[in-house]
């Protein structure tokens, strides 16, 4: 749909490559017509010289910076970016970002833990913030939108977030440890042999992890944009039974199902954060995942996550009525050197789909 005020605008959303994670930006505009950008995390400290520097330079203002959790592939960026010489802090206008005191040191383009200041005396040193900075942005929150733009909150909950800050002591060397900037040097064998998509699709989907034991996961910050022309779920890494849960929450159902144009899929297609129960939920036919392949700690996509997005019961009972599309932001050969073949032309007979790699902006027809 076109704007009804200029028939020649559109919203653009532009997965950046990110390497192992996310970087988003949001290109749209008001029922005005002035433009609104919304930055969604910064991925590892390299996406920023790669990518997000250059990207930031074409947009004059930021509505909303986002930090949807403080795994390192997607604040890495995000600090690099503010304490890049050049930041400018009026560029920024509004800071979405739940923490509890991320602490960090920076040598070189490296992110480290230890004896450092915070990201938000990161932010303050580096410019004033007053007035910029957004109470925790859980769910039921009611967040101040430009008119034709709406946002509607899905993750995380304000007991997560209590329980994340009440044990972050706790969790201090698991947050350490995500600090690593982690490679890859072996190919990673092929994931065809963990069975066919519809028998994969059909196999448990239970989680590994509970919500409450995966806390930085499930604190991430998930949403539906709707604008003039576009809606789109943003799932960051969040938990998949928590989205479920919320969204059961809401009203929807398996027979009223939340319809958005795209779904950017959570946690790079970990088989641990997308369940049919989750999909059920949804009415979407275009689907992205933001990797590179992973790193040497964990790899994705995920066979398992591509199966249920084409086999979930939904689906299955609506006979694969539309075509479905995958889309990855790398090329599918340069990630299955990471991740392992994961997908192969015999997946492409069967439930009605494409797979298209390398892609990065996306607009509504």
């Amino acid at each position: 749909m076109k704007h009804p005020l200029n028939e020649s605008l559109r919203t653009q959303v532009l997965v950046l490559p990110a390497k192992y994670g996310d970087c988003i930006i949001v290109k749209t505009f008001d029922s005005q017509e002035n433009p609104f950008n919304i930055v969604i995390d910064g991925g590892t400290p390299g996406t920023f010289d790669e990518v997000l520097r250059k990207e930031l330079k074409l947009i004059p203002t930021i509505g909303i910076m986002i930090l949807t959790h403080i795994d390192y592939d997607h604040i890495g960026g995000l600090i690099k970016y503010v304490k890049h010489a050049h930041f400018d802090p009026d560029q920024v206008k509004r800071y979405w970002f739940n923490s509890k005191n991320i602490k960090f040191t920076y040598v070189g383009d490296n992110i480290h833990s230890g004896h450092a200041k915070s990201f938000e005396e990161l932010l303050i040193d580096r410019g004033n913030i007053k007035d910029k900075w957004a109470e925790d942005i859980i769910v039921g929150s009611e967040v101040k939108m430009p008119e034709g733009i709406t946002v509607e909150i899905v993750s995380p909950s304000k007991e997560i977030l209590d329980e994340l800050y009440s044990k972050w002591p706790d969790l201090s060397e698991e947050y350490n440890k995500k600090l690593e900037d982690l490679s890859i040097s072996a190919v990673k064998p092929s994931q065809i042999l963990r069975g066919s998509l519809e028998d994969l699709a059909k196999a448990d989907d239970t989680p590994d992890k509970t919500i409450l034991d995966d806390l930085f996961n499930s604190s991430s910050i998930a949403f539906v944009l709707k604008t003039f022309d576009m809606s789109v779920l943003f799932l960051g890494d969040a938990h998949p039974n928590f989205i479920e849960e919320t969204l059961r929450s809401k009203g929807y159902s398996e027979e009223n199902k939340l319809k958005v144009d795209l779904v950017k899929i959570s946690h790079h297609g970990s088989k641990n954060n997308t369940t049919n129960a989750l999909l059920d939920l949804i009415e979407c036919d275009k689907f992205v995942i933001s990797t590179n392949g992973g790193n040497s700690t964990h790899t994705h996509p995920d066979r398992e996550t591509i199966a249920r997005i084409i086999h979930h019961p939904e689906r299955i009972k609506s006979k694969y009525s539309k075509k479905r599309t995958i889309y990855l932001n790398y090329p599918l050969a340069s990630m299955e050197q990471k991740a392992g073949e994961f997908v192969n032309a015999a997946d492409l007979l069967l439930g009605n789909w494409e797979l298209i790699d390398n892609t990065r902006v996306f607009e509504n027809e």
